[in-house]
């Protein structure tokens, strides 16, 4: 309407006031059509004056019973006949609620005051039959039903015996899969080869069984439950017979445990070390000691080790004396000896300069000390640089044998070592790659091993040959896709022993082929600032080519920046990169990064999302952050919050993060930073901590993760005392509170309520293609790693 008489006072004053108007008229108009900009200024609402709050008859109640409970959980002041009643006194209290005519508002009231009665039961099991009572109210709070689930779940005999049931389980599941994969997979040839494969299969069923231990780590589960229980209730009803299941799991956990000794001492014999075999048959009698009747063959096949090894060990120790027997030479011996000493740390050069000493040596030892001078000759030539020509004489001298010679086998050692030696260790390990990658490329990873180690070599062996087979001939369709499926790094051992050469010998022989080959396996694996080290070592290298690895280089460890948590780490490593390559480009972002990073450095670094606050309106209400409403009713005219939502930047520092004028949800927000008060910032902190904790109890799928530095931080501001900012990189907290949608998509992926999965397969391995029902296994708990 005003704009309506605006249009009409045009027409009728003068053309002076008509050019005015009509100036106002456009700058109305363009304020419509232009995008708002935030007009929000206060940010925050003010804090809500405190409500008084008057108990009511069940709230009096109520804390009558829990004084009551209390009283009866820590005190004997309420007699008891059994631990399976409760105190007449909590009873009483809990009567006097029920009787009370409750509200709306307190109905929850009486499942928690049937609860509290439920927990002065000192009896675990009885109190376990209660809270299933409890349970099968109908209308509870999420909250209680949850509590009470994990009251029931947490039943230790229970749970054993489910980890009982879930090895028999695995059992059903394996052998179901058993007949069920081979017929599904024959589908398509009309059952052809259903014979043999149904054959093949229950052969590698029965196979399987080898790899299974006496006591599997479910079972191992299960005794340990059962222990805990009965340390902590020794006298139950289930005394008897959980003491029973104790004795039969323990003595099948000492023969699981020395069976994995006696079989580790197995290998350390094919592996050359006697000493270490012996100690593991040692072990394994140990553990057999404790149940002298029982396991009887085991123990047997333990000492038959320890008497072998300490066979093996005593020859040993008797040949290594044999040969470290000092013979009594002549005394022209010891003086040749010391003049060649003397003549070998006063010369610099080589063997011409101690013809006069060896030549005494030779006549005061004889055919005796030649492999000593042999072994001197090349002690000296290593001291004065001719590397190869050492190794090459300890070489002729280790060939000549123990027996032959007694200096034999010291220059056996230097040469095997892979520090006395490192080139030759480099190109024996190159060698040994080269045949290992060949191997694979054929066989795959049946070259290392069989699916059954527990069994006779032949025989596993024999049962995977079909496999292997099939394996073999598919060989080049596998080097053909080997680029996008990889493989393993077979050359890294070659490359530590390269490393090691030129940490030894900065200046060696053999310093720039190693070099090379060092620098193509680096730039291979794409580690680019390893190559670059290298090309520095490479004379003549291709300018062009450094400055293409610098900048890979400089992105490659850019890159590692998102992966730190704490800013000093990140600050530290964009400094390093803009201080050794400021020419490059990635040099200079990099410089720009930190710089960032420290404009942006604050004590904390806590966010909640606008969609965890939408989620939870609790945490952004007057209760919580206190939030204007106008920010989140989803209006752009009156300001609105940015999705990355607000942030606790440390101390009492709250940042807004809004949308700024004109830009739109991906763009960077316009950051509204305010000094909240101690009241306020415990306000957050208490909806923060009360939104988690019923969520979580709602669904297990919105558990926050750990964060230590983030719950020190907000316990500190719950309690108002974050004064004292602790600025230490290592206390900084960057953890973000997202709403499920954020965390998990549009929808979470839930598990089939059938027990088994319909799988619809086609193999290159056997040419295959079929469709078939496999039975899921149980899932694994979370502390099963304790128990492997």
């Amino acid at each position: 309407m005003r704009t309506v008489l605006i249009v009409r006072q045009l027409f009728r004053d003068s053309a002076l006031t008509r050019l005015v108007c009509f100036g106002y008229l456009l700058a109305f108009c363009g304020g419509c059509l232009s995008s708002q900009s935030v007009v929000v200024d206060d940010v925050l609402e003010p804090l809500a004056a405190p409500r008084r709050w008057m108990p009511t008859e069940g709230d009096l109640a109520a804390s009558r019973l829990a004084r009551a409970a209390l009283i009866a959980s820590y005190t004997s002041a309420q007699p008891k006949s059994s631990d399976d009643e409760v105190s007449p006194a909590v009873e009483t209290a809990l009567t006097a609620l029920t009787r009370l005519d409750l509200s709306e508002e307190e109905e929850d009231l009486l499942p928690l005051a049937i609860d509290v009665r439920n927990a002065t039961l000192d009896n675990p099991i009885a109190y376990r039959s209660a809270s299933r009572e409890l349970r099968s109210r109908r209308g509870l709070d999420p909250r209680i039903e949850s509590r009470l689930d994990r009251t029931i779940d947490d039943d230790p005999i229970r749970l054993a015996n489910r980890r009982q049931f879930d090895g028999w389980h695995r059992l059903w599941a394996r052998t179901f899969n058993a007949v069920s994969i081979p017929l599904g997979s024959s589908v398509i040839t009309g059952f052809v080869l259903a014979p043999y494969q149904l054959a093949n299969s229950f052969l590698h069923y029965f196979a399987d069984f080898s790899n299974e231990e006496a006591l599997s780590f479910t079972d191992r589960q299960a005794l340990v439950l059962r222990k805990d229980f009965l340390r902590a209730h020794p006298d139950t009803e289930l005394t008897t017979e959980l003491e029973e299941k104790i004795e039969k799991g323990t003595i099948l956990l000492a023969k699981t445990l020395a069976l994995r000794r006696v079989r580790a001492a197995e290998l350390s014999i094919d592996a050359g070390s006697p000493a270490l075999a012996r100690h593991q048959a040692e072990v394994a009698l140990k553990i057999l000691a404790m149940h002298p009747e029982r396991n009887s063959r085991l123990r047997k096949r333990a000492l038959r080790i320890e008497s072998q090894t300490s066979e093996s060990i005593e020859r040993h120790r008797r040949d290594r004396a044999r040969s470290l027997g000092a013979q009594r030479s002549p005394e022209d011996f010891y003086v040749a000896e010391r003049a060649l000493s003397v003549a070998l740390l006063t010369s610099a050069l080589g063997e011409a300069e101690l013809s006069t000493p060896l030549a005494k040596y030779r006549k005061a030892t004889g055919e005796v000390g030649r492999g000593r001078i042999e072994f001197i000759l090349a002690l000296s030539e290593h001291e004065n640089g001719y590397d190869f020509d050492a190794l090459d004489r300890l070489g002729r001298l280790a060939a000549l044998g123990p027996s032959s010679d007694p200096m034999a086998r010291h220059a056996r050692t230097l040469t095997d070592d892979d520090w006395q030696n490192p080139h030759g260790a480099f190109e024996r390990l190159e060698r040994a790659a080269n045949r290992e990658e060949l191997a694979w490329r054929l066989a795959g990873e049946w070259v290392r091993r069989t699916r059954y180690p527990n069994l006779p070599t032949p025989i596993a062996y024999l049962i995977d040959a079909p496999t292997i087979a099939i394996t073999i001939i598919l060989a080049p369709l596998r080097a053909m896709i080997s680029p996008w499926t990889g493989s393993p790094d077979f050359r890294r051992a070659p490359a530590l022993a390269g490393y090691r050469y030129l940490i030894r010998y900065p200046a060696g022989a053999a310093q720039e082929p190693i070099v090379d080959w060092l620098f193509n396996y680096e730039s291979d694996l794409k580690r680019w600032g390893r190559a670059l080290r290298l090309a520095d070592l490479i004379p003549d290298f291709d300018p062009e080519e450094r400055e293409e690895l610098v900048e890979k280089t400089t992105t490659e460890r850019i890159a590692q920046v998102d992966r730190l948590k704490r800013r000093d780490n990140r600050t530290s490593l964009l400094k390093s990169v803009a201080r050794e390559f400021p020419d490059s480009d990635g040099g200079r972002e990099a410089g720009m990064r930190a710089r960032a990073e420290l404009e942006d450095a604050s004590p904390q670094h806590i966010r909640i999302t606008k969609s965890f606050l939408l989620e939870n309106p609790a945490v952004a209400g007057p209760n919580g952050i206190g939030l204007n409403p106008l920010l989140l009713n989803d209006d752009e005219r009156d300001g609105e919050l940015h999705p990355d939502g607000v942030l606790l930047r440390g101390g009492r520092v709250l940042e807004i993060l809004l949308i700024a004028d004109g830009a739109d949800d991906d763009d960077p927000p316009e950051v509204r930073r305010r000094r909240i008060s101690r009241q306020r910032l415990s306000q957050i902190s208490s909806s923060l901590a009360e939104a988690v904790q019923l969520n979580s109890l709602i669904d297990v799928g919105a558990r926050q993760d750990p964060d230590p530095n983030r719950d020190v931080y907000l316990e500190r501001a719950g309690l108002g005392i974050t004064e004292d900012v602790d600025a230490r990189p290592s206390a900084q907290s960057d953890f973000v509170y997202q709403s499920l949608r954020e965390r998990y998509g549009l929808v979470r992926g839930r598990d089939s309520v059938l027990p088994f999965d319909l799988v619809f397969r086609a193999s290159l391995g056997d040419f295959t293609l079929g469709a078939f029902p496999r039975w899921r296994r149980p899932p694994e708990t979370p502390d099963a790693f304790l128990y492997r």
